[in-house]
């Protein structure tokens, strides 16, 4: 669900708040309900720690639609343009990525994805909320399109805190290759963690780390991020900024972010 709201104090236990989503890179357990569409669109800019090309922009764009009570179907698209080695979203498209990070040449790269996300539970009665993201996704880019399916655990809990909230988040995913080609990793994993402070009914400051495993020979994906999500006025959208930067030699040195969601129609 993208769109965040917040509740009085009273209610904090009972309903939980989405103080992490894009452009963190954080998924909220909580689905959207039956009927309701969102859609979000994302921008980010990365500047690589090695290589000839070191400048990297990239936009994300989703859908996510409540289909029945706990039940989301989520369509997105990646596209980015430059040095495509710490692009962690599109994965690794082919081992025709070196040009990019030798030859001097800037790489176009993109991934089609297709899910749903399925909520066990909404966090109410004092537990944690919980839910499950199954999607596959095609990779393209320098190289033959490759094909991932990929699988995660969704936790987040809210905490009362004065008269806001403290909301935590924890993402677990297991990611396989469709037919890998020879050298590639069949499996890789990920785990992301962030934990979010509302200031205000509206707004809420962000902190994310975010792990993810690459291919043999490469330093796992690791970057932490911080920023602000603030909803405007309408409740219809909400805005997210967020600067983060890489711990390895083989993720970004920094990163520039921000997204803009809004709810298209809301639930029957």
């Amino acid at each position: 669900m993208l769109l965040w709201s917040v509740t009085p104090t009273f209610a904090a236990v009972e309903e939980p708040i989405e103080l992490a989503d894009d452009p963190f890179q954080i998924t909220d357990p909580i689905a959207a309900k039956p009927g309701a569409a969102e859609a979000a669109f994302v921008g980010a800019y990365e500047r690589a720690r090695r290589g000839s090309v070191r400048n990297t922009g990239a936009v994300e764009t989703q859908l996510s639609m409540g289909v029945v009570p706990g039940l989301e179907l989520r369509i997105g698209q990646v596209g980015a343009y430059g040095n495509l080695e710490t692009r962690r979203k599109l994965g690794t498209v082919s081992d025709a990525l070196t040009p990019s990070e030798d030859g001097g040449q800037a790489a176009w790269g993109g991934s089609t994805r297709i899910g749903a996300l399925y909520e066990f539970s909404d966090g109410r009665g004092g537990y944690p909320a919980v839910a499950g993201l199954m999607r596959l996704r095609t990779l393209y880019g320098p190289g033959k399109p490759a094909y991932e399916a990929e699988t995660m655990a969704l936790i987040g809990r809210t905490f009362p805190f004065g008269q806001q909230a403290i909301g935590t988040h924890l993402n677990i995913g297991w990611t396989s290759r469709l037919d890998p080609q020879p050298g590639e990793r069949p499996n890789r994993y990920l785990v992301n963690a962030s934990i979010g402070q509302a200031v205000s009914p509206v707004t809420a400051l962000v902190l994310t780390y975010a792990r993810e495993q690459q291919e043999r020979g490469d330093r796992d994906y690791s970057l932490i991020q911080a920023g602000v999500r603030h909803r405007l006025r309408g409740d219809r959208f909400v805005l997210g900024l967020a600067a983060g930067f890489g711990t390895t030699r083989d993720t970004p040195r920094y990163q520039l972010a921000f997204a803009l969601q809004w709810q298209l129609s809301d639930a029957r």
